[in-house]
């Protein structure tokens, strides 16, 4: 879901093209690549410098940092209305003990660039799943205490006189 290196480069080239077709440096498509989410569509990235040179009128650069709050804003956006959510778990049969899974799950596809319907079905397989299934039991085991020294028998294992020495 991701960009690549060669999509993040169109959407630099994008932004350079409002401000004289200046050329791209292999520096500055890394960068830049390497600036932006990590979850970033091409649409959804396009699409956030459409909507900022739109609104542009001081004649700013469009930087990373604003590529990502554009995409952010997009995806907000996305976001359905509680009672289209109140619908769709309707509709699919999800109570209210796995309403939260659902919607939490929804809000996190749509988040991630996925559309409605693909999020849907991913909260409602996501829904219908253990969501915390039980921990593993740890084996427990004793700590063995030694006397100084590398394999050397345990305390309560010893005669008196193998700790005393001599003749006890």
């Amino acid at each position: 879901m991701s960009l690549t290196l060669k999509e993040s480069t169109l959407v630099l080239a994008k932004i350079r093209a409002h401000h004289g077709n200046a050329p791209i440096t292999d520096l500055e498509a890394r960068t830049f690549h390497e600036e932006l989410r990590s979850d970033a569509t091409l649409a959804d990235a396009m699409e956030a410098v459409k909507r900022f040179y739109a609104a542009n009128d001081q004649g700013r650069w469009m930087l990373s940092g604003d590529v990502n709050t554009g995409i952010r804003a997009i995806r907000r956006t996305r976001i359905p209305e509680n009672a289209q959510i109140e619908r769709l778990m309707d509709q699919a049969g999800i109570d209210s003990d796995h309403a939260l899974t659902y919607r939490r799950r929804l809000i996190k596809a749509i988040g991630e660039g996925r559309s409605l319907e693909q999020s849907h079905a991913i909260a409602v397989e996501a829904s219908r799943r253990l969501v915390v299934e039980a921990p593993k039991p740890k084996q427990k085991t004793r700590p063995v205490r030694h006397f100084i020294g590398h394999g050397q028998a345990k305390a309560g294992d010893m005669q008196i006189q193998d700790v005393i020495g001599g003749a006890a």
